[in-house]
């Protein structure tokens, strides 16, 4: 099978890439090699290669603390449009999702995927992911897969858990400006759920990407301080917890029903270890 992987310097291409790269053949274009806005650019790559599969990880906006471009929407949506309109008609498709869909601004309490729409997200990237879903709901050949929060290997330096465990592993104390409920998706479990569906074709085609069990920012903080037998502090500056971002996961289980999620311990463990390995090849 021929897999188109877009995004493929992103966080989350890069490790589906590494993870898929000796599975598949894997065509993984960088965006200055392949302008997902561009149609034409994408008629004549499709025009040129043989795809079965398209793993669709680009994406422009919803970086924390940057403000979304102003074509934020239209690019994104173009970016599909392109794929969809060019790919043949055999080939399915993979899309990420955001809980930033079900609108952020807010409390999100183990929202699911039948609420999309009901709130249309005040950020552009997030009211962008929602027009996706909304467009593709009737497909059958494009899953929608939504994340709310992904850790793991080369994620960015300022992700929660890469920065308690970076400053843990200079015996730094641990900083929150606020606490909040997150769901974390250690990335070899997101890893495990696309090539599921890569081979499986779901009765849903909006999933929820999510882990059963929510964590807050203090909880990991805690976790990962036991790794290091230094006297490290944590300390919370805004005493009120932020607005929660957690995702109802029924129908990922109800696809996936042996699927079993990587505990929140072992998957920080996992990448306190990688992380102090990068620091030792430095």
């Amino acid at each position: 099978m021929n897999i188109l992987l877009t995004g493929s310097g992103g966080f989350i291409g890069k490790n589906l890439k590494k993870y898929l790269q000796d599975k598949y053949t894997l065509l993984t274009p960088r965006s200055y090699e392949l302008n997902l806005i561009d149609e034409n650019a994408v008629k004549e790559y499709f025009a040129l290669h043989d795809i079965d599969f398209v793993i669709h990880c680009g994406s422009t906006g919803g970086a924390r603390g940057i403000k979304d471009r102003d074509t934020t929407i239209e690019d994104n949506l173009a970016m599909v449009d392109n794929i969809l309109k060019y790919k043949k008609i055999s080939a399915r498709v993979i899309l990420f999702g955001s809980g930033a869909m079900y609108d952020k601004s807010r409390p999100l309490h183990k929202v699911n995927e039948s609420q999309i729409g009901e709130v249309v997200p005040s950020d552009l990237y997030g009211k962008s992911k929602m027009m996706i879903a909304d467009k593709i709901k009737n497909r059958k050949d494009v899953i929608c897969l939504n994340i709310f929060a992904c850790y793991g290997y080369g994620e960015k330096e300022s992700r929660f858990p890469s920065y308690a465990i970076n400053k843990v592993l200079a015996g730094e104390n641990i900083e929150i400006n606020q606490n909040v409920i997150f769901d974390y998706l250690f990335v070899e479990d997101m890893q495990r759920i696309v090539e599921y569906f890569i081979t499986h074709i779901p009765v849903s085609n909006i999933i929820n990407i999510t882990p059963t069990d929510s964590i807050s920012l203090l909880e990991i903080a805690n976790i990962v301080k036991t790794f290091s037998d230094k006297e490290i502090e944590i300390t919370v500056n805004n005493p009120e917890m932020n607005n929660e971002y957690t995702g109802d996961n029924s129908r990922l289980l109800a696809e996936m029903p042996e699927m079993k999620f990587t505990p929140i311990k072992e998957g920080l463990k996992k990448l306190y270890k990688y992380n102090k390995s990068q620091l030792t090849e430095r």
